[in-house]
This record gives structure tokens, sequence and C-alpha cells, in this order.
């Protein structure tokens, strides 16, 4: 098999401008400024002393010509340097400018203010529904185009929250609330409504007219695939346009855990297949070499219009066009060329690409394809029809690089992907081509589209039949450990596919010992992730805290203790349970050495008697507590643990609140802090404490407690005399029981759990489940049990 040498030599700028860009993005303008202003000088030094090593200079003898070998050679060294230091120059200066912009707007500051202001925006997502604190909304991304009273200009990307379901390329005016989010990421601020007023609608301008008629083909397509057959209506709007919306939870499970989601957002793939099918037109038409990239670009242009251009879309159009490149004309060479070209220039262009995801699969996958693409297609044609093994190439080689980049950040290892995506793959060309044909023609040739439609949904179904099967087999999404580990052990997994495809693609080379070794070792790993009862990553290290949690429910015995992030190793306590050697383990457990504050809900040993445990594993910065008169925890952890405490401390009152400002942002209020009660558990501090049904009827008649609660730590360990009425009242999604396995009392009470179930709230109880993190993804919680 003939190999095609690649052309790496852009790729130490590629990767140099891609360390900058996530360094840029994380530190403040000025700084930035500084490290560009640097490297800009380092650049152009490099530059003027390679001119001077190149200078041509004359020579009398073999000899002496020799000698300027290896001074050109440097010279030739240096001006990769100074390329690679130009490139990460403009990722550093690209972010610094993007900053500074907006900083100078007043932007960056109206964020962080929480007075209401007006903003004008323009939306470029379709709207997606999703659950929100207030109930039932749309979740749309958008481009802030002003804001303010005097209508400051100031071009800023925005996820929007509302309950008004907004249009793509509409114009927006709303009085919104806003949240700032981390520097790193592409979105600066959350908008949230504020006030009952919908967003004011915009007259339509040039752009609105333009989206509009992709709009109308877009729902013109969604419309006329509901007659297709099995899953075929959810699933073909996906494959075809990137809109999931009408996928259940299942089937969006199911493609997750088969690793076949990325066929139903618009990726790199599908943009490959649609250049791919321009080129095969091109050749069958014999159109002249000239028309060709006229023809790609307009194509690709027109099918990222189709599905919105977003930034991901946009990305994806330009990596799967260097897939398709290297996959159906084989020009490896070529391609590897641009993808380190296009990988430069995106980064410049935004440097907010570095610290995406998506961002570095697609790159990861076109890397693949690139490197191994058109060789497994040769590989395959010898035993496969031509119009199989092109797409089966396409869909393996990615498979093969992606999967390093999505064991550390996925929930875990997609067994079955590489099998799953060998067995869909085929399917995917045969819904992609003919359904965004059918969709470009929807709205004029309805009659032409909708059959259309009805047969590419038959492979649709399929690709929906295989998720199914491949997520119920044992073991379809195996267990995968977070951080260094899983880092580590990603990069064995590298180098192993690595290993795998040089023997692939030269069959008549024995391979060497270390290959072998690497095989071997990336082969008892995946034994040992299959094995049913959790990976050997877990075995030997225990499962890991994911990195950004944001609060726990402790497993402390027949005890309470919630723990509440606030920074990257600060949180807030609310109880401690009885045992200290439990509460210690725990906050090592999560990684939280400092405790802002420690609330104590009442005087019960089961609630107090841990603090110790918290005083031994962190700084706590001050106690607030509730219970009888005059009871005080310092006074009760002395007396009883003969532990002094040297922290101030203070009983919380009626509707004190705070905002811990930071990476977590938190903001608690005290709802109720009796001390007046003769039950001691009516005494507690409401973030709920063990109030009993008594005391909580009284508040729910004066309408002292919240009605919406996402999450709600049910009261006295789920005991009958808590009641009903407060789970009834708040609703929660989420309930959190924290229990002793096999208590005498008898906790959770039947009563209480079935009451759970009838609200649909998703319960987690430390006798069943041990200690649970919680992640927050999208507004969304993700519960990861760490025991």
């Amino acid at each position: 098999m003939n190999r095609q040498a690649l052309d790496l030599r852009l790729l130490p700028s590629a990767l140099a401008g891609w360390v900058a860009a996530l360094v840029a993005v994380n530190i403040t303008v000025s700084v930035s400024l500084r490290v560009g202003s640097g490297l800009l000088a380092g650049a152009l030094i490099l530059t003027a002393a390679a001119l001077v090593l190149r200078r041509p200079q004359s020579s009398e003898s073999a000899g002496e010509r020799a000698s300027f070998y290896r001074p050109r050679r440097l010279a030739a060294v240096m001006l990769h340097l100074a390329l690679s230091a130009g490139v990460a120059t403009g990722a550093t200066l690209s972010a610094a400018q993007t900053q500074y912009t907006q900083a100078e707007s007043g932007w960056s500051d109206a964020v962080e203010s929480p007075v209401p202001l007006s903003v004008t925006f323009r939306v470029t997502r379709d709207a997606l529904p999703v659950q929100q604190r207030s109930g039932d909304g749309y979740r749309s991304q958008a481009i802030v185009l002003s804001f303010g009273e005097e209508e400051q200009t100031v071009r800023a990307r925005a996820v929007v929250f509302t309950d008004a379901e907004l249009q793509a390329g509409h114009r927006y005016t709303s009085q919104v609330r806003l949240s700032s989010t981390s520097s790193a990421h592409r979105s600066t601020a959350i908008m949230r409504p504020f006030g009952e007023d919908k967003p004011i609608l915009h007259e339509p301008d040039r752009w609105t007219h333009i989206t509009e008629t992709f709009n109308r083909l877009r729902a013109a397509t969604v419309e006329q695939s509901s007659s297709a057959v099995g899953e075929a209506p959810a699933l073909l709007p996906g494959v075809i346009l990137g809109d999931r919306s009408a996928q259940s939870p299942e089937l969006t499970e199911a493609m997750r855990v088969s690793g076949l989601t990325h066929m139903t957002v618009v990726s790199g793939t599908h943009c490959a297949l649609v250049v791919g099918a321009l080129l095969g037109m091109a050749r069958m038409l014999r159109m002249p070499r000239w028309t060709t990239l006229p023809l790609l670009v307009t194509g690709l242009v027109l099918f990222v219009m189709l599905v919105q251009p977003a930034p991901s879309v946009i990305r994806a159009a330009v990596m799967g066009s260097i897939g398709a490149l290297a996959v159906f004309t084989g020009r490896g060479r070529t391609s590897s060329a641009l993808l380190c070209l296009c990988v430069i220039l995106l980064l410049v262009y935004d440097p907010w690409f570095a610290v995406e995801p998506a961002f570095q699969l697609s790159v990861a996958a076109t890397a693949g394809i690139v490197l191994v693409g058109a060789r497994l297609k040769d590989l395959f044609a010898h035993r496969l029809p031509g119009i199989v093994a092109a797409p089966l190439a396409l869909a393996v080689s990615a498979q093969l690089f992606v999967t390093p980049v999505l064991l550390p950040i996925a929930q875990g290892v997609t067994l079955y992907s590489v099998p799953a995506n060998i067995v869909a793959g085929p399917l995917l060309p045969l819904v992609t081509v003919p359904g965004t044909l059918a969709a470009v023609m929807s709205t004029t040739l309805p009659w032409l589209s909708t059959p259309l439609l009805w047969t590419a949904g038959l492979p649709s179904a399929g690709i929906a039949a295989i998720g199914y099967a491949t997520a119920s087999l044992p073991q379809a999404l195996a267990p995968w450990p977070e951080g260094g580990a899983g880092w580590a052990l990603a990069a064995v997994y590298t180098v192993a596919a690595i290993a795998l495809c040089r023997i692939l693609i030269d069959s008549r080379r024995r391979p060497r010992a270390w290959e072998r070794l690497l095989l071997g070792g990336a082969g008892g790993v995946l034994a040992a992730v299959v094995i049913p009862v959790g990976s050997l990553p877990a075995l030997i290290l225990g499962p890991s805290v994911p990195e950004q949690w944001r609060f726990a429910l402790c497993d402390v015995g027949q005890g309470d203790m919630l723990v509440v992030r606030t920074g990257e190793r600060a949180g807030i306590v609310v109880d401690a349970g009885e045992e200290p050697e439990l509460a210690e383990n725990c906050l090592h457990k999560l990684g939280v050495n400092h405790v802002e504050i420690l609330m104590i809900t009442h005087d019960h040993l089961d609630h107090y008697g841990g603090t110790p445990g918290v005083a031994a594993a962190a700084n706590i910065g001050e106690i607030i507590f509730s219970g009888a008169a005059g009871w005080s925890v310092k006074e009760a952890v002395e007396s009883q643990e003969g532990t002094v405490l040297e922290v101030p401390e203070s009983r919380g009152e009626l509707g004190q609140n705070l905002t811990h400002q930071g990476a977590y942002p938190v903001t608690w209020q005290v709802w109720a802090a009796a001390d007046y009660h003769p039950n001691t558990n009516d005494n507690s501090l409401v973030t709920l404490g063990d109030l009993e049904k008594e005391v909580a009827g009284l508040l729910l008649a004066r309408d002292a407690l919240p009605s919406v609660v996402d999450v709600l730590k049910v009261s006295h360990h789920g005991a009958s005399n808590g009641g009903t009425a407060v789970l009834e009242h708040t609703d929660p999604a989420v309930a959190l029981i924290g229990v002793g396995e096999g208590n005498e009392y008898g906790h959770p009470s039947g009563a209480v759990v079935a009451a759970l179930e009838d609200l649909g709230a998703a319960t987690y109880r430390t006798d069943e489940h041990g200690t649970v993190a919680f992640v927050l993804v999208n507004e969304s919680l993700k519960p990861v049990p760490l025991e």
C-alpha cells in the first residue's frame, strides 16, 4: 500500500496557538496584552535572526559550503519558532481584543451588576425546551447587540432562559437579569427575564429575512418527516438539521450510551458527507475542475445556513471539508497541512474554540480521518463495495481518535461505540444526503421531498434500532475515572490506537515489541472495563469526584450532612452528622478544605456531633445555627467531644440571606429559625432541618416556605412525623434523604417514599446510594454516586 507523506510543518504553530488560546481566555486583558507583546517581540527577534543566518554567502570550496549548512538549518528552526510565536501572538491578542471591547463598552460591568437592564439581542439558534426553576421554559443562544437606556453597542454571546419561544434570526428587546459565566466560556452571560413582560420583537431586517427562508425549510422538513416509520420522525430532524427537540429521553439516552449521538448533531462527518456528495455530483456531471471549489463553498454555506450558523456548525463545516478531501480524494498530505492551517485560523479568529470539547472532538476526528481514513478506505474496498467502504472508513477512523478525548470528559466509556458506528456508519449517508436534498426542496417541491424523507426514514429508523440494541448490551456505558487517572489511561489508549492503525495500514509489517506491549495494555484496560463489577481504575482508585460538582449529600450514617460548593476547594456545610470521622472523610473526598459557613440546623447530636470532623478537615469561617433558646454549637461540641472551636457563631435570623460570588455562586436565605418550640426539631434552621408536620403546616399556612424547589433535603430523615405537606407544596425535582442503613427507626417511612414517587421526584438516600455529588449541566442536575 503506497504511503503519502503527511505535511506537518504547521503542527508546532497549531499547537502553540492552541496553548496560547487556552491561557488567554483564562487571564485578564492586561495580562493578555503583556503576554501578546512579549510573544510578538520574540517572533520579530527570531525572524530577524533567521534572516541573518540565511543570508547568502559566497564560498570557494565544498568544505566551506558544508560549514554553512548548520547555520541555515538553525535558521529554519528559528523560522518555525517565529511562526509559532506569531500564531500564539495572534490568538492571545484576539482574546484580549474581545475582552477589551466588552469591558470598554461597559458590558462586563453590567453582567456583574445585580441591577436589571434592557438588552437588545439577536437569537442565533432555535429555542430548546428546558426545565427551569420557575417551570417549563426555553433556552436560546443569542448575540447581544446593545444594552442600557442609552443603547450602548456591544457584540457578546449570551444564553437566554425565558418562558417565550424565541425565533432564530429575529431581534428582541427585553428587561433581563444577568448572571456571569466563567471567563473561559464562550457565552459571556446568562440572561433571564425580569418581570412579567415578554421580549419585544423588532421589525425584520435583511438578516432576519434571510434566516426566515431557512427557518421555513427547517419547519417544513420536520413536518414532512412526521410520516416516516419507527423512530425516524424524531431522529430525521436531528440527523439532517441537528434538531433533537423531538427525541424522547429514552432515544437520546440510547444514542448517547451507544456512542451514536454525533449522528444527531451537525458534526464534521455530516459536512464531509455533504462535500463528498457534491464532489460525486461534479464528477458524474463531468463539470470543469475550476467549478469544483465554487460548488463546494456554495454548498457548504447553504448547508450551514440550513442548520443555523452557530460557531459549532461553522467549525464542523471547516473540519468536515478537510475530512472529505482526505477520504474522497485521498489527498492526505494536503489535508494534513489544511487541518493545521484551519486550526490556526479558527483559534486566531475565536480563541474560545480552544476550550470547547466540541472543537477538540472535531480536531481529533479530522486528524483520525486525515491520518488513516484514506488508507482504511483502501483496506475496506478490497472486501466491501466502494459505496460502503468510504463512509465506513470515515466513521471508524474518526471514532478511533475521538475516543481518547471523550474518555476523560464523559460519564463513562461507551464500550460498543466503535462496532455500533461500524454498523450504523453506512446508514448515515443514506439519511444525510437524500435528507438534505429533501430539506432544500421541502417548501418548493413538497410532493418530491416528502417521499425522499420517508425513504431516508428507513435507514434513520435502523440507526435508532442500533442505538437501542447497543445501549441494552451489558456494560454499554462502563465507568471511567476522572482527573489525572482518566487522562493517563486515555493516553495509553491513544498510543495503542495509533499502533493499531499502523498495523492495519501496513499489514505486511510485523508489530514491534513496544506496539505489542501497548496493545496488550490497552486490551487489559478494556477487559477490566467490561467486568460487571466495575473498571480496574475504579477498583484501584475508587470513584472520583466530578470536577464541576455543585453540591453533595454526604453519607454520615443516621444523620444529615450536605455540602454546597462555593469555590474550587470551598463550600457551605449544612449539618455534620453524628460521627466526626465520617464528616471528615466526606470533606476530604470532595476536596473541600475551607468551609465558609457551617450551618447547624438544630440541637440534635445526629446533626452537630460531626462538627469536630469538619474542623479537622477544613478551616471554618463561621457557624450559623438554630435550636432551643440558650443552646450553643460551640458549647455543645466542647462538652460532648472536648473540642474547642475558635470560630465565631451566631443564631440564624428569619430572612437572613447572603450571596457568595465566585466560580460557584450561591445565595441562601433563612426561612425559619425559631427557639421557642418544645420539640427542638421544630426550632430548625430552614434549609429544612427536621421540622415536624404541625409546625411545617403553620409555616405553609403563612406562606413562609418557598413554593418552587429544585432540590429538597427531606426533613427528619424521611420520618412519618415530618408529614408530606412540605413535599407536596414544594414539588421538588430531586429529594435527598440522609439515613443510616438498617436504622432502628424505620426511616424513611413508606408514606414519604410513596409521596415522593407520586410527585415524580428523583430520590437519593445515603443508605442506598452512599455519598452522591451533583453536577449542573445546562440547568439540569446529574447525580454521580461516589461509593
